[in-house]
């Protein structure tokens, strides 16, 4: 933790001790009570040293008080010099300037009792407003918290004299008393967080990961909420960011993401989490399903649509296999990138080829992070739009080794159209604003036909890309997601019938039957969990107010209703399939629509709640890491790891994520509207 130079006041507005070698005083020839209620000769200094009754023009002065006061010597009765400090504006109090001596009379003068200095500020209304400590001190560590500024900002000069200048009654403040601030504003915004969480009608789906600090090789679990609120509005919070040490095994992981639910008191409210396909990590939701389903809210359909994958992370799977076949091209343009960018002489001379060679490109080369597919594929598409520079650069530089023959630079051009959808279906996955859940099915499809199509291509590294692709899309969603099929037939626009139209493209009929069984199976058994838990909730809130009874009668009642909820729920879930479709419309909300239908379809208006706030992707814990690699930074290595999670953490609940770490996520959001559907026949291949 960092040390404080001075201390000034606590978060609940009580003075602290000042150092020991700030000039401090005391009444002249006064008798002055102590902490104990004893008193002492206030004319003697409090300590026998010498070395301590320094006169106060060569002790350095901190404290803010001394502003208002001009510094002297007098003599006392035994010819010692004594320093005195005079009060500027009424030349009439004095005190004794020992280094031994607190400040307190000296600020009890300036702020009540010096009619001189109050009859100034009345004088000049300017230097006298509205000003509160503690809110000038709130104000000041959510600014840290926003920003990521250093603790030690609140002890900079040159801010404190614009503070000072800006007015003049403020207080100045230690590293260590902003901390205080800071704690004392997560725990405050912490406990209305819970309180909120707790009031949610609706289940609470999760994302996590893992990530290391490259400046301190310290390991971070980060766990983020997702949920509708009762206004219908998608939130996301991030819970925690604790520092997570080894062993990062999958039992490790499981304790303490089971910790941290826990801790939010979220274990009866579950309802999905997201996270990559490490194997750790199946381990932990294998151990994390039983226990949440043991628990006193049983998970939805037995915890069977409790484990989603990160799309994001199986399509970089994918990709990464397909461009390993073109590897040699791709390795070697980016060489080409890396040289001219290494000198500002050699990317000087690049830009003169490009203005040579009239090429459409502005900006500079991209780099790309070979283990992220879409950077990869934003450096390729960059740097085709200045071939013709390249073929320049390459006659004007002769160290130049990197030039790509014509037939790279095909190879090149239509791996830059056959990725092109694959990477505006990423950015599609990767909103953190809007629903995404009901954003899959139709962009799976259109993930497993372009890679169909690619099969026929006329160029072969094409063929073979799309045969390479294929394998790993076989390996992650031959068997598209239970859950995240389900969602589509909760959207009005789509429903059932999208289903079967697209898997009439891909599959037999036997085998489009066989898949849209198992698919509408599953929604009605999870629309009967649903419903079977409000009427389980109104039975018992019934049961609290009716002394139970036995009764012949009520048993068959009970028998009758029990044996007419099957028929209930399936006539109503055939009811909305039934229902004609909503047209298509680039600002159709789906939430609003669900949120104007409760009343309609109360259960599954309490289904589409829950299920539409399931994140697709864990982009929001790499947002989190984001956030904390801003912060963490090597000018702070030694910031401890709880207070990086409280800065991370209050930052998130104060402003959410801001456009900033959206566009420092590792999959960039390209903007915050999203197109109602993509026209996949359309989509170019080349």
């Amino acid at each position: 933790m960092e040390e404080a130079y001075d201390r000034d006041f606590d978060p609940d507005g009580h003075p602290v001790n000042e150092d020991d070698d700030e000039v401090e005083i005391g009444t002249v020839g006064s008798r002055t009570p102590t902490v104990d209620g004893a008193s002492v000769d206030a004319s003697q200094p409090a300590r026998k040293n010498q070395r301590t009754q320094k006169a106060a023009s060569t002790v350095k002065r901190r404290s803010w008080v001394w502003e208002h006061f001009n510094f002297t010597t007098d003599v006392d009765e035994d010819g010692k010099e004594v320093p005195l400090a005079v009060c500027k504006w009424c030349n009439d109090t004095k005190y004794k300037a020992y280094s031994v001596y607190g400040t307190s009379n000296a600020t009890t003068h300036i702020q009540k009792k010096c009619v001189a200095y109050k009859k100034h500020l009345a004088d000049n209304p300017v230097l006298s407003p509205k000003f509160d400590q503690k809110t000038y001190c709130r104000m000041f560590a959510e600014a840290i918290m926003f920003h990521s500024y250093p603790f030690n900002i609140v002890e900079h000069v040159k801010l404190r004299e614009l503070h000072s200048y800006l007015n003049p009654n403020v207080i100045h403040i230690s590293r260590n008393t902003i901390l205080a601030y800071c704690w004392k504003e997560h725990d405050r915004l912490k406990l209305r967080m819970r309180d909120s969480l707790s009031q949610v009608s609706s289940r609470i789906c999760f994302t996590s990961d893992c990530w290391s600090s490259k400046v301190t090789s310290r390991g971070y679990l980060s766990l983020t909420a997702h949920y509708i609120d009762n206004n219908w509005i998608l939130r996301s919070h991030i819970l925690n960011f604790k520092y997570f040490p080894p062993p990062h095994k999958g039992q490790d992981i499981y304790r303490f993401v089971q910790e941290s639910i826990r801790d939010w008191n979220l274990e009866g409210k579950a309802f999905s989490m997201t996270c990559d396909n490490a194997s750790s990590m199946d381990v932990m939701f294998s151990c994390l399903k039983t226990d949440l389903h043991s628990s006193r809210s049983a998970l939805p359909c037995g915890g069977s649509l409790f484990h989603v994958r990160c799309c994001a992370h199986i399509l970089n799977l994918i990709v990464q296999s397909g461009l390993s076949v073109v590897g040699e091209s791709v390795v070697k343009l980016r060489g080409a990138c890396s040289y001219i960018d290494g000198s500002d002489h050699r990317l000087t001379k690049f830009h003169e080829c490009v203005r040579a060679s009239g090429a459409n490109f502005k900006g500079s080369l991209i780099l790309d992070c070979p283990t992220r597919w879409n950077s990869t594929y934003l450096m390729l598409k960059k740097a085709f739009q200045a071939k013709p520079a390249f073929d320049i650069f390459a006659m004007r530089d002769s160290n130049f080794d990197f030039n790509l023959s014509l037939e790279e630079w095909k190879v090149v051009e239509f791996v830059c159209g056959f990725l092109e959808p694959f990477y505006n279906i990423t950015c599609l996955f990767s909103g953190c604003e809007y629903p995404t859940a009901n954003l899959y099915f139709n962009n799976i499809v259109a993930i497993e036909k372009l890679l169909l199509l690619g099969h026929e291509h006329e160029v072969k590294c094409i063929r073979d890309m799309s045969s390479v692709m294929m394998e790993k899309f076989e390996k992650y969603w031959s068997d598209y997601s239970l859950l995240l099929s389900i969602v589509v037939m909760l959207d009005p626009r789509y429903k059932l019938a999208l289903v079967r139209n697209h898997w009439s493209h891909l599959y037999v009929d036997a085998e489009v039957d066989a898949r849209i069984t198992k698919v509408k199976d599953a929604f009605i058994e999870l629309y009967k969990f649903y419903d079977s838990a409000a009427t389980s909730t109104s039975s018992n809130s019934v049961s609290s107010r009716v002394s139970p009874q036995f009764s012949m009668s009520a048993m068959w009642e009970t028998f009758e209703s029990n044996n007419a909820s099957g028929s209930d729920a399936l006539t109503a879930v055939d009811a909305y399939l039934n229902a004609p479709l909503v047209p298509r419309s680039p600002d159709f909300d789906i939430l609003k629509y669900w949120q104007s239908s409760s009343s309609t379809y109360p259960t599954l208006a309490r289904m589409a709640k829950d299920v539409l706030a399931v994140p697709i992707t864990s982009v929001a814990s790499e947002s989190s890491f984001s956030m904390g690699s801003r912060t963490l930074t090597k000018y702070r290595a030694s910031l401890l790891p709880k207070n990086l999670e409280a800065i991370v953490t209050t930052q998130n609940w104060l402003f959410g994520y801001s456009r900033e770490e959206e566009l420092d996520a590792d999959f960039e959001v390209v903007s915050e509207t999203y197109p109602d559907d993509i026209d996949y026949d359309s989509l170019p291949l080349v």
